[in-house]
């Protein structure tokens, strides 16, 4: 089966290459038929010079980097390489290499089953090797009872935001027009809709590096900004259910 993983990229030139590498070798031994979409999220420094650059002088092939001018958002850009991708299996992870390699291992592994359409990682699995302060827990299950009383998702989710989620293709093609939200609150709009439709998930544990880099979403703006938008997501959610055209030009005008 193919694979297709959207990198969502904002502000990474430092750590790009490092995710590039790892991503490409992993899946080079483990599922050699893969593609790799590096979505710039706006041309705010020389990430895309930087990735066309490697890939040239290495003759890597299965690797697309696209993107925009003006940043936009992580959901914006999961949508937006999300629309291109080819593969049977879509998914997408986070820019940095703060996931280790084994969690993509167990999603792989996972997704390939029959009975399972959706798989997302869960820091609060029996089998995860998470340590997080007691602030950043207190506001993540916060976020988790707001989604379950605001929203539609399935009964065994635990976790919202981890950055790894892969979906069989089928499922994108039903959920995608339907997807809106441009920044961090994309992870509870799909769940909401993954949920509304009746897909199966499966939610598998979730490795951390301990030397991880700052997340791009932990600032109090920006948590604020996603729940605005659950709260859109509930408030608007059936008027939303039109194709996004607006991105879709986008795509073809890049």
């Amino acid at each position: 089966m193919k694979v297709s993983l959207v990198i969502p990229t904002y502000k990474k030139e430092d750590i790009v290459l490092d995710q590039l590498e790892r991503l490409y070798g992993y899946l080079s031994r483990v599922n050699p038929e893969f593609e790799l979409i590096f979505v710039i999220d706006g041309y705010v420094d020389n990430t895309k010079d930087i990735l066309n650059t490697y890939i040239k002088e290495n003759n890597l092939s299965n690797i697309s980097v696209v993107g925009y001018r003006d940043n936009k958002g992580k959901g914006y850009a999961v949508r937006y390489g999300m629309k291109i991708a080819k593969g049977d299996i879509i998914g997408f992870i986070d820019a940095d290499t703060d996931i280790q390699i084994r969690t993509l291992g167990y999603a792989l592994k996972e997704i390939r089953s029959d009975s399972v359409h959706v798989v997302i990682p869960s820091k609060y699995h029996t089998d995860s090797n998470i340590s997080i302060s007691k602030k950043r827990e207190i506001l993540s299950k916060g976020l988790i009872v707001l989604n379950r009383i605001l929203l539609r998702l399935p009964n065994n989710i635990s976790d919202i935001g981890c950055g790894l989620k892969l979906f069989k293709r089928d499922v994108i093609k039903r959920i995608l027009p339907n997807l809106h939200i441009d920044r961090f609150a994309i992870d509870s709009e799909i769940l909401n809709e993954v949920c509304r439709v009746g897909y199966n998930v499966s939610v598998i544990p979730f490795f951390l590096n301990k030397n991880r880099s700052d997340s791009t979403s932990d600032n109090v703006i920006d948590e604020l900004r996603m729940i605005k938008d659950i709260l859109r997501i509930s408030l608007y959610g059936n008027r939303m259910l039109i194709p996004n055209t607006k991105l879709y030009k986008e795509i073809v005008k890049n």
